[in-house]
């Protein structure tokens, strides 16, 4: 057990990944002093799960739906070492991942450092396609100052810190995305040093339906764009913009053979296009 580390883990209606995450943490080779889970009011029965582990786990649950920016800026606040890991509740880690990234921020003097997601379900084009367009790593070689690290696998060193409202929940967008972002935004702003790790493996063990796909995808986009209001010409020039990516996917899936991705390209087409519809609807009213 390594007592200058500990871990959290945000969990949100988890039900179906939280067992073999926490699993995955028990199974490390460096272990941390403390596992905390913050239960983010889920619905479902993950603080049944959790309960199971009451002996290995520290859980705190909140009285309301939160978001995973308010959870991460709690469980900082909470937990007191020095290095402080974070993964998603439906993310599971290889049995070496906290001793790889402990090792890669004492060799490369980082603040913060990630692993390696892949994705584990890939005989669904669904997660398939998520694999390949909405990809969580940066390849397979280390990354000294990646453009960000993925909030679903870190470590942060706190030791030049100040842990307070680190993550950013002042809109409806850090609540669900983009406080990673900002977080890495933020310390390369003030000289600190980033560092992906290709060999400290972790998966995503999230299985989206071509319905969850299409909504995830179309939060990047909308978010991804600024929250911005829709007028009739910026809806063309998206809808035009996405008809053309949609083509390029397409054309580069029949080249490579994943003709199982043409579907889901498709569907997030019209689902897109529907949704930026909806949405131009919605701010002119």
């Amino acid at each position: 057990m390594l007592d200058d580390i500990s871990i959290y883990i945000p969990a949100y209606n988890a039900e179906k990944t939280i067992k073999q995450c926490i699993d995955s943490v028990l199974n490390q080779t460096v272990k941390p002093s403390k596992i905390l889970i913050i239960n983010d009011c889920s619905t479902d029965k993950t603080k049944d799960i959790l309960l199971k582990y009451n002996q290995s786990i520290n859980i705190v649950n909140n009285e309301k739906n939160m978001g995973v920016s308010y959870s991460r800026n709690l469980a900082l606040q909470i937990l007191n070492s020095k290095l402080i890991a974070s993964i998603d509740a439906d993310v599971v880690i290889s049995q070496t991942w906290i001793e790889q990234l402990v090792d890669t921020l004492k060799i490369n003097n980082a603040t913060l450092v990630g692993g390696r997601m892949y994705e584990k379900f890939i005989n669904n084009p669904c997660n398939l396609w998520r694999s390949i367009r909405l990809k969580q790593n940066w390849g397979e070689h280390d990354l000294s100052n990646p453009p960000f690290i993925f909030g679903c696998n870190n470590i942060l060193d706190t030791k030049n810190l100040d842990k307070k409202e680190l993550y950013r929940e002042d809109n409806e967008y850090y609540k669900t995305n983009g406080d990673d972002i900002e977080l890495c935004k933020f310390l390369r702003k003030n000289n600190h040093k980033l560092h992906y790790n290709s060999e400290a493996i972790c998966y995503h063990l999230q299985n989206d339906t071509y319905k969850s796909i299409a909504e995830r995808y179309w939060r990047y986009v909308y978010y991804g764009d600024g929250l911005k209001k829709r007028n009739l010409f910026k809806t063309l020039k998206n809808i035009i913009r996405q008809i053309k990516k949609v083509l390029f996917w397409t054309a580069e899936d029949i080249f490579r053979l994943r003709f199982s991705l043409i579907f889901v390209n498709l569907v997030m087409l019209i689902y897109l296009v529907r949704s930026d519809i909806k949405n131009y609807k919605s701010d002119e009213a």
